[in-house]
């Protein structure tokens, strides 16, 4: 399989040629674009059915835009809302008809709660990656590379698209280091492994290699090229099923992402129950995860408050004079 590439705008529309240069723009800033781009070609296809004409467009076609679909997520339809509101902003700023003001979009809201696995989960999961996970014909390494990849999932925190990215040269055995290089946002950055973790990398390695195989990703599909994360995911729900964990159904987990949202909590638990400073360590586990800001790292405080208390309580406490409460006086 080959790299993704930047995706590009199919453009029928005649606002084709604008949108463009919007994409161009974000990306000469550095952006990969990829997923906006998507949403672009449908509000592209949406004004050849809209039998839009001109570069101007209206609040009432917007609006029309903007309503949510039947059967779409949330969070898919603000993304896709929002996309194409930074091409409306960027249509305006050059000089050109396009409403810059819409209603409020609906958010995911704060009750959005992910599932954390406890660590006994966590021991019966990977021993249900080892022991359903067996070669056969078609996958003649699965058995090998499984139990490594959930393994450096849970103890990484990776999303699981840089896992299965990560190329035989991107992993550092001697010093126990991955280089992320496609991170979200197109940056680069360096994650460390524990001890044990590494060796059990380097094992891997030296069993891979006993066996013949030397294509150019850590964990190669059987072709040789990226395994697709859909076919994890699916392996995912059969080793949850094998260590009795339940699923809860569509949106409500666990969820493959979920190993990275626990590994987050259990580092910040661990720093609290060590007496650490969070102000002074969240910068750190922000940069180790690869997030754009601190405010995406700072979520993860009031994930889970009832289980994890202590993480928003060390927190309330220093915040608890520095905003005092005010009398309504209505």
């Amino acid at each position: 399989m080959k790299e993704v590439k930047n995706l590009q705008l199919r453009g029928k529309s005649i606002l084709s040629p604008m949108m463009a240069e919007f994409v161009a723009q974000k990306r000469a800033m550095g952006f990969k674009f990829n997923a906006a781009v998507e949403s672009l070609n449908l509000f592209d296809r949406f004004c050849v059915d809209e039998d839009v004409k001109e570069p101007i467009l209206t609040a009432a076609l917007i609006e029309k835009w903007s309503d949510r679909k039947r059967g779409e997520s949330i969070s898919t339809h603000v993304y896709r809302v929002r996309c194409v509101r930074g091409f409306l902003r960027f249509m305006h700023n050059n000089g050109f008809t396009a409403p810059t003001t819409f209603h409020p979009l609906t958010m995911r809201g704060s009750n959005f709660v992910p599932y954390i696995f406890t660590e006994d989960e966590t021991r019966k999961l990977l021993m249900a990656v080892d022991e359903n996970s067996p070669a056969c014909s078609v996958s003649p390494f699965r058995h090998l590379v499984m139990p490594v990849l959930f393994r450096m999932l849970c103890c990484c925190g990776l999303r699981v698209s840089e896992a299965l990215q990560l190329k035989v040269n991107d992993v550092d055995l001697s010093k126990g280091v991955l280089i992320i290089a496609n991170s979200k946002g197109g940056k680069e950055r360096l994650v460390a492994m524990s001890g044990s973790l590494t060796a059990i990398c380097r094992a891997y390695r030296d069993e891979m290699l006993s066996r013949g195989c030397e294509h150019e990703y850590f964990f190669p599909a059987p072709d040789g090229g990226l395994y697709d994360g859909s076919t994890i995911y699916d392996n995912f729900r059969k080793y949850l099923h094998a260590a009795g964990i339940p699923h809860r159904g569509r949106g409500k987990g666990p969820r493959l992402h979920d190993l990275r949202h626990t590994f987050a909590v259990n580092v910040l638990n661990r720093w609290v129950s060590e007496g650490k400073d969070l102000y002074t360590c969240l910068p750190i586990l922000s940069t180790y995860l690869g997030h754009v800001s601190l405010t995406s790292t700072e979520d993860y405080l009031r994930l889970v408050p009832e289980a994890y208390g202590d993480l928003t309580s060390s927190f309330e406490h220093k915040f608890e004079t520095m905003f005092p409460e005010v009398a309504d006086e209505n």
